[in-house]
């Protein structure tokens, strides 16, 4: 009998997994906000969703909101979607363009540049107030463009991207994608009703694909043996490499009838042009590396079984210059195997709301990536965050004015 996804590493054994509790808890998630999503890097969107001076994205990350926008300088800037004045959420949109280039709160109209977040205008103060527009800058978040990729981190003191990415030993095997170079063909955006821990489970083993996944079973076969590259490669605390899987005999790209629509990635070998690489950056993201695009998913937790997820589509641009250029056979391969998880994860989360599941179940021997991803979270959730309290209360992330 052949081993589903190549087996595992010697030494590994079933283990338990997270109790049903770690699903269902409102406690726990804000703990997990407090001690992982408010204290690492977090990927946000691409450089190309923002082209101009004034276009935004917001983002939720439990409670929070952030808006990442180009400023008017031609940089990116994050910021807290907060007004200074009486908590205004104020951008209560997705994404668009600001006019004039400033974030002008709905409420009482007290209006930022979006370099910094100064405040520019408080129309409601008298004048002659004691009142210093300076001290009232909107709350920055530290931000880093990657890979055509933008990051936030919510941490003021945190370490770089690069230093916490383990950037660039742990990804030299991808240089050859140059996803830097890029373009996003697609972008989709989905809801989950389940927590983000199972989104990550199910991401990180391919033993329930037969059953949920046909399509991508019979263009990847889970059987077939896979080149595991985190025995070549470092990896960090959070960049994860989840290896190959190869191309079923008559299948050239991974798409629904496996015929190719673009020319392969010019620097790949042939061993390349046959597989699918994965690799993962915890908490929250699944590269997909494709001989002829690079598929993305990243997911934030909006609340204890709600999350949201980004799907992107990223094609050479000068294969989406011609005119025969059609990107719609992966965006159709991964919507439908995107739905069929999310389905899975849902019903997943139905379960561990049971009683019967109170004290979880039990992660196989070739579940071994799920178990280090419960230790990448049991670790982090035990440790107290630099400058907080028992609680978990961390005041390394507490919001500062400025950059």
């Amino acid at each position: 009998m052949k081993r589903l996804e190549g087996g595992w590493p010697s030494g590994v054994v079933a283990e338990s997994t997270l109790p049903g509790q770690a699903y269902i808890d409102p406690v726990g998630f804000q703990r997990e906000l407090e001690r992982i999503w408010f204290d690492t890097w977090l990927c946000v969107g691409r450089v190309e969703q923002v082209p101009h001076a004034g276009d935004f994205l917001t983002r939720p990350v439990g409670d929070e909101s952030v808006i990442v926008l180009r400023n008017r300088a031609g940089g990116i800037s994050a910021f807290y979607n907060v007004c200074r004045h009486r908590g205004t959420r104020l951008c209560p949109e997705d994404g668009g363009t600001l006019k004039g280039a400033v974030i002008r709160c709905p409420y009482h109209g007290w209006t930022y540049e979006t370099t910094h977040g100064g405040l520019i205008a408080a129309p409601n103060v008298p004048e002659g107030a004691d009142f210093d527009k300076a001290g009232f800058p909107l709350f920055a978040l530290r931000v880093e463009t990657w890979e055509g990729f933008i990051w936030i981190n919510f941490n003021p003191r945190s370490v770089s991207l690069s230093e916490s990415l383990g950037l660039p030993a742990t990804y030299a095997f991808y240089e050859k994608y140059r996803v830097g170079e890029l373009k996003a063909g697609a972008v989709m955006e989905y809801d989950v009703r389940a927590n983000w821990k199972l989104l990550m489970d199910n991401g990180l083993e391919c033993l329930h694909c037969s059953y949920v996944h046909p399509e991508l079973s019979r263009c990847t076969p889970p059987a077939l043996p896979r080149r595991w590259l985190h025995e070549e490669l470092p990896e960090s605390a959070v960049f994860k490499h989840s290896g190959s899987m190869e191309l079923a005999a008559g299948f050239h790209t991974v798409s629904l009838d496996g015929t190719p629509r673009r020319p392969r990635f010019a620097d790949l070998i042939p061993a390349d042009a046959r597989s699918i690489y994965y690799a993962w950056v915890y908490p929250h993201m699944m590269y997909g590396f494709a001989p002829d695009y690079v598929f993305v998913l990243t997911l934030l937790p909006v609340a204890v079984a709600h999350t949201k997820v980004w799907g992107y589509w990223l094609f050479d641009p000068e294969a989406m210059a011609r005119p025969e250029f059609d990107g719609s056979d992966a965006v159709e391969f991964w919507d439908l195997t995107n739905r069929q998880d999310w389905r899975a994860c849902e019903l997943a989360q139905l379960g561990n709301r049971s009683r019967a599941y109170r004290d979880g179940g039990v992660l196989v021997q070739n579940e071994w990536r799920v178990q280090k991803f419960k230790r990448y979270v049991l670790d982090a959730v035990q440790r107290v965050t630099l400058g907080g309290g028992a609680d978990g209360t961390a005041s390394a992330v507490t919001p500062r004015a400025g950059r």
